[in-house]
Formats: C-alpha cells, sequence, structure tokens
C-alpha cells in the first residue's frame, strides 16, 4: 500500500507543478500590462513639414500634404483624415506630427491617410 501512496503523490505532484508555473507566469504578465503609459505621446507619430495643397479637389480630394523627402528624394503624399482647421490654406507651409492610419483612401485621393496633430504654420 504505500507506494501506491507514492505513486498518486507523484503523478499529482507532476499535474499541479505545472498549473503552478502557468499561474504564476500569468500574474506577472497583469502586472506588467497595468503599468501606466504616457498618453501624451501616441504611438507611432512621426514628425514632419509639408505644403498644404488642394490641387486634387477637381478628383474629390479635399486636401492634401505635399513633404518633400530629402533622403529617398521624392515627395510623400499624405492625406489629413482630421482636420486642418485654420491651417486648411492652399501653399500654407506647416510643421506637423502625423500617425499613420489603416483605412481606404478617400475617392479621388492618392496618398497615405494619416491623423495630425500638433500643427504649426512654418
Amino acid at each position: 500500500m504505500p507506494l501506491r501512496g507514492a505513486k498518486q503523490f507523484v503523478i499529482y505532484y507532476l499535474l499541479l507543478a505545472p498549473c503552478f508555473l502557468v499561474l504564476a507566469s500569468c500574474k506577472a504578465k497583469q502586472a506588467n500590462a497595468t503599468q501606466p503609459t504616457d498618453t501624451n505621446q501616441p504611438t507611432n507619430t512621426l514628425k514632419t513639414s509639408g505644403i498644404v495643397s488642394h490641387q486634387y479637389r477637381p478628383s474629390g480630394c479635399q486636401t492634401i500634404m505635399l513633404c518633400k523627402r530629402e533622403v529617398e528624394k521624392d515627395t510623400l503624399f499624405l492625406i489629413p483624415m482630421t482636420s486642418l482647421g485654420e491651417f486648411d490654406k492652399a501653399g500654407l507651409e506647416i510643421s506637423f506630427s502625423y500617425r499613420i492610419l489603416r483605412v481606404h483612401n478617400p475617392k479621388g485621393c492618392k496618398g497615405t491617410p494619416v491623423q495630425v496633430s500638433d500643427i504649426k504654420a512654418k
């Protein structure tokens, strides 16, 4: 009979030890997940400057921003999905932060849809 009790103890130990390890690791992950994040700095935000343009209004696109890139030697076309407010004037040079959005382009627009923030006139 003592052998049977020892076998049961080993079996219970082998079954319960992984459960305790899983519970301990989940608890540690929960503690890290509740740490506060800096809400003032949105993730994936880029800073740049560009010129407001209305050149595609006849095709249905309201406003785009043309950003010259020195390293790539090309122009980046950004479509603001948020209002530019008082800065929505053709030819106005602005500096701003933007975050790329994963949405479809508005009809008639060619470029990258972005959410714009921290807009300043140059």
